[in-house]
């Protein structure tokens, strides 16, 4: 079975802009390149896993989305880092989908079609619904103290296992 590093978007793999939309606007957190590369060489697919709930508040397009994605891709390239998949849920969030996290919906997808042994896969995010999804999908949850991890981080007792907790996405690399 594979191995996969699931990484939320905004806050994790670019700093954080809310409801971005504006591929200009995309930068990577310093050594995030080097630390990606890290992983994808210790056999981990990565995956992006995003609620880009901008799309059904009518903030900007799926096409906008892509655009973003395409500029995140270039930035990575440069380090030999390439994405095995970008998993998004582009819903309202009261639209009450299957697919936004925090359920592990995609993350149960993407395991059934990359053959994914999850137990062995890792969940990095910032937010709350990103620790939700990896612990319901059976990853490991990492917490980075970027984007909305200082809050989020202020309720990391509530969770029912322990969640790793990294300043920056280059200090990841312990866990490999």
């Amino acid at each position: 079975m594979n191995k996969a590093l699931f990484l939320d978007r905004d806050g994790v793999i670019i700093n954080y802009i809310p409801y971005l939309s504006n591929p200009a606007q995309v930068e990577i957190p310093g050594g995030a390149g080097q630390a990606l590369r890290q992983w994808q060489d210790a056999g981990y697919l990565l995956i992006i896993v995003t609620n880009q709930s901008g799309v059904g508040r009518g903030y900007f397009s799926l096409d906008d989305v892509e655009a973003v994605h395409v500029r995140v891709f270039t930035e990575y390239q440069r380090f030999g880092v390439s994405f095995h998949d970008v998993l998004i849920c582009p819903h309202h969030p009261d639209e009450g989908c299957k697919c936004r996290k925090p359920s592990p919906y995609l993350l149960l997808e993407a395991a059934k079609k990359y053959n994914l042994d999850l137990c062995q896969s890792y969940f990095i995010g910032d937010a709350p619904s990103d620790l939700d999804c990896a612990i319901q999908a059976g990853c490991h949850p990492v917490l980075l103290l970027t984007g909305r991890g200082t809050s989020t981080v202020e309720e990391i007792e509530k969770y029912p296992m322990e969640v790793t907790v990294f300043q920056q996405i280059c200090e990841t690399i312990k866990l490999i």
